[in-house]
């Protein structure tokens, strides 16, 4: 029997190499509250749990929008669509006439929270924030999810350090 051998953790670049091979959804992390109305874009969201029903993001210790968030104690996931590309890069800070206004790249809807939601979002989720776990560089955020939205729309979807659209795989048959 051979036993394996422990090896150091991999370096930041062979992760990131690794990691540009998983496509994700893209999303928008917006607050609003005492703290002021702030948002990020992220990629690391996922559900959590149906009981009770939650989720959880990823947001980077560095971002501005993370002191906003745990401060106002409340967040909402907008799942950007495919046609929404100037939002994710604008909400990430790669157009620069947006750098002082994020909100200014598309039209929004107030959530019950009062967090924003992008009004061509193809789903959004209300979130009051129930905990946050500190993990190296990103605050893991667990959001109780307290309204959803959902549209007939196509998802925004990064792979391979590009966003790209989701289209449905060809069916034998016809059938999907």
């Amino acid at each position: 029997m051979s036993v394996l051998q422990a090896q150091p953790l991999v370096s930041d670049i062979v992760l990131r190499e690794a990691m540009r091979n998983s496509a994700s959804g893209v999303a928008i992390v917006t607050t609003d509250g005492p703290a002021g109305r702030m948002g990020v874009t992220v990629s690391s969201f996922c559900s959590l749990s149906l009981s009770p029903p939650s989720v959880l993001v990823c947001v980077h210790e560095g971002s501005r929008a993370l002191p906003a968030i745990i401060e106002n104690g409340l967040f909402a996931v907008s799942l950007l669509s495919d046609d929404e590309e100037a939002v994710a890069r604008a909400f990430a800070g790669q157009i620069p006439e947006f750098r002082d206004n994020k909100f200014a790249a598309t039209t929004w809807q107030k959530a019950c929270t009062g967090a924003p939601i992008t009004e061509n979002a193809h789903a959004g989720f209300d979130c009051r924030l129930s905990r946050q776990i500190t993990f190296g560089t990103h605050a893991i955020l667990i959001g109780e999810v307290l309204a959803t939205v959902a549209r007939p729309k196509q998802p925004l979807v990064y792979y391979n350090q590009g966003f790209h659209r989701a289209t449905p795989l060809a069916v034998e048959g016809g059938i999907q």
